[in-house]
């Protein structure tokens, strides 16, 4: 059984109470009110309707704000493309440039997440760096990029991580970060970090 993930995102419209795992062409759907993956998975990433190399396996993810409302973003190396919501449509591949990321993100994004509510933000990873976007603005904020380390986290995910996922409902207060088996929890307002724990206490009890 694999607990290591390759992208997280939560679901929007009707699906706003739920989260996904990816891990190469499979993924599971997570409730956040009943701590479990629905009944039926893992999945397969087919039924994203993902284009080529995408539909094997994505490497991060992130939900689109503002204008980008009810679009979610899916990365691999130097490319991304985006899935509507409301008409459950891909567009792409397109090119990782048109967002505006330093150069030393030109190979892809390793993760993604979004930040607290209202904020417009959403920060990338790749390696032991991150940067801070501006949905707004369509570009990176000035300081960026920044190393990991600025978080916080725990040794073992400040030199990279495989996956981001922002709470919902009861945790809409928190990130939280995966890396290997393991999460850690981060306040977005106290900034405190829960200690790291094992992923078994999501209930992830299906092999994906």
């Amino acid at each position: 059984m694999s607990y290591i993930f390759d992208a997280a995102v939560n679901g929007l419209l009707g699906l706003s109470g739920k989260a996904y795992f990816f891990r190469n062409d499979r993924y599971i759907r997570y409730d956040w009110a009943t701590n479990q993956i629905d009944p039926g998975y893992p999945a397969s990433v087919n039924l994203w309707h993902l284009p080529g190399v995408f539909a094997t396996g994505v490497r991060a993810a992130v939900n689109g704000e503002g204008q980008f409302q009810n679009k979610t973003y899916f990365f691999r190396g130097p490319e991304y493309v985006e899935y509507d919501w409301t008409t459950d449509q891909v567009s792409g591949p397109s090119s990782l440039a048109s967002w505006n990321l330093p150069r030393s993100f030109d190979g892809g994004v390793s993760t993604a997440i979004n930040g607290p509510p209202g904020s417009a933000k959403a920060y990338f990873f790749r390696g032991d760096e991150y940067v801070r976007y501006d949905w707004t603005l369509n570009k990176v904020d000035p300081g960026f990029p920044a190393p990991i380390t600025e978080w916080g986290l725990p040794r073992f995910f400040a030199t990279g991580l495989h996956a981001a996922l922002s709470g919902v409902g009861l945790y809409q207060s928190k990130a939280y970060f995966f890396r290997g088996p393991k999460y850690v929890s981060f306040d977005w307002f106290s900034r405190e970090i829960g200690p790291p724990s094992h992923l078994l206490a999501w209930n992830f009890n299906a092999e994906i």
